[in-house]
């Protein structure tokens, strides 16, 4: 479905209408196998029916790698929609946190690389700044074993030089990266043309981790998430750090 997603706006930027709407809507066929009765994807039967008996946290046959639970929230595309089939916003975080409090979030398979980030879809983005904190902390050491699983062409990798920025791309082809609270004080991006972008960060104290408030181009910026195109011509994002939890983003 993502793949669907990715093409249709490829067919759309063509100008191949047709396919783009034929496209955007495969795009939208993760919510065949949304199993509302339970609350998440599972297995389904060319006749309609569901596998059974569902277990949401143990490794199925129709699932290459991972959980039911882990795989619901494969749906970078369509967030909103993932949202309402889940029951609204408040449900949703409580699946998000589900995730965490029963230790199903397995760093070292990259379906699972998105769902911290997603609390940026909830009345608690705060809980981003809390869990990708935890990530960057335990999942990373500079000894042997030290990035979780394999990384996969750098993925594993990539991940921590995001997050550690303070911004991770849920949805690549969107141009969207969502904001959590950077690890350094300083970091400058190199762009093209001579252009460079800094993230300079602000702290209460020396171990506040999250977002009180931002500013991009010494303007207010309350947005989840930063734009490829802004960044991409330069200037300041400036992220001040508390000790509380606060929700700093209105859009």
């Amino acid at each position: 479905a993502y793949d669907d997603y990715a093409l249709s706006l490829v067919a759309k930027a063509l100008h191949k209408e047709q396919y783009y709407r034929q496209l955007a809507a495969r795009a939208r066929n993760y919510r065949h196998v949304f199993d509302t009765a339970v609350g998440f994807v599972n297995g389904r039967y060319s006749n309609g029916s569901w596998y059974a008996p569902f277990t949401p946290d143990k490794r199925m046959s129709y699932i290459t790698e991972g959980t039911p639970r882990q795989h619901t929230f494969y749906v970078p595309q369509d967030v909103p929609g993932l949202v309402k089939l889940m029951g609204g916003k408040r449900k949703f975080e409580a699946a998000l946190d589900s995730v965490f409090y029963k230790n199903e979030y397995w760093h070292g398979n990259e379906p699972d690389h998105q769902i911290p980030f997603m609390y940026n879809y909830t009345d608690a983005p705060w809980k981003t700044q809390l869990e990708v904190r935890k990530i960057l902390a335990g999942e990373y050491t500079t000894g042997p074993g030290g990035l979780s699983g394999n990384d996969d062409a750098g993925q594993i990798s990539a991940w921590y030089v995001m997050a550690a920025m303070g911004m991770y791309p849920l949805n690549p082809v969107s141009g969207e990266y969502l904001l959590c609270s950077p690890l350094f004080d300083e970091v400058t991006i190199q762009l093209e043309g001579n252009k460079t972008f800094r993230i300079v960060t602000h702290k209460e104290t020396g171990d506040s981790k999250y977002i009180s408030s931002l500013k991009l181009n010494n303007k207010p910026y309350s947005k989840k998430h930063l734009d490829y195109s802004s960044l991409a011509k330069g200037g300041t994002l400036e992220v001040y750090l508390t000790g509380k939890p606060v929700n700093a983003f209105t859009e």
